[in-house]
């Protein structure tokens, strides 16, 4: 059961012919793919493809050109990040963006979405009901870290953790956001084999209860491992989509990686 999820669950995220370019340079030609609920969706290609401006496209940092990104039906291409994140997006970073001055435990209480504590009203007139939404928020977030393995570090600074437990604590801050479709952007980037196993057993459990994701990353294994759907980008245009074993048999795919087999 996924604990307290906002939004409405069941929604596939979508681009449609989205066009975009920097300084006039072209890096998205009318790209479209579809993100279904309830799976993993694996955005791959070589370096300069466009992966990540798709992405940024889909996250809500980066406002295309021309086309649109749908969430259901409903049309959210000019909503905000953090428009799209009360609306059930949830997106992590290449590079761990944790809070360095505040504990594990701290990182993901902040996470948590429309803390009751923040409206000076509530405050003055419905003091238990702050106080039981935060004890619930505390226990949510010692549940995620309890099921990543971090509960020992609750108290640690999120600065000592490793490269692979940071990727795990942001995973986690996602999830305290309560979000069904969570953008992982490169999860294995810094992360040790072993820590590795754990992430990948934790977003295939995490799809198991529902989460939807979507995945820009450069380790085929990973993507081998986790993804349902896999479009392939090369030169800001989608190259070809399907399962791992259909895009990796694909000619055109391993000339697109240098004439390496994948």
């Amino acid at each position: 059961m996924i604990h307290g999820q906002t939004g409405e669950p069941g929604r596939a995220l979508s681009a449609n012919n989205i066009a975009l370019s920097y300084d006039g340079f072209q890096v998205l030609h009318q790209v479209s793919l579809r993100v279904e609920p309830g799976q993993i969706t694996g955005i791959v290609g070589p370096n300069g493809a466009g992966k990540s401006s798709l992405f940024n496209v889909l996250a809500g940092s980066v406002a295309p050109d021309g086309g649109t990104v749908h969430l259901g039906d409903r049309d959210i291409t000019r909503l905000s990040m953090h428009q799209r994140a009360r609306g059930g997006i949830a997106r992590t970073f290449q590079l761990a963006r944790e809070l360095d001055s505040l504990t594990v435990l701290e990182n993901l209480m902040v996470a948590g979405p429309d803390n009751p504590g923040e409206s000076l009203w509530r405050v003055f007139t419905d003091r238990r009901a702050i106080r039981r939404a935060e004890d619930e928020a505390v226990d949510h977030a010692l549940a995620l870290l309890e099921r990543t393995r971090l509960l020992r570090l609750a108290n640690e600074s999120a600065a000592s953790l490793s490269g692979g437990q940071k990727k795990l604590l942001e995973l986690c801050r996602a999830l305290m956001m309560e979000a069904p479709i969570i953008l992982l952007d490169e999860p294995a980037a810094g992360v040790n084999p072993a820590l590795m196993d754990e992430l990948v057993a934790f977003i295939i459990e995490l799809r198991g209860e529902g989460r939807t994701f979507a995945i820009v990353e450069h380790n085929m294994d990973l993507i081998a491992a986790l993804c349902d759907k896999v479009y392939v980008l090369a030169d800001g245009r989608v190259l070809t989509e399907g399962t791992f074993a259909e895009v990796t048999a694909d000619r055109r795919v391993q000339d697109a990686y240098l004439g390496v087999t994948l």
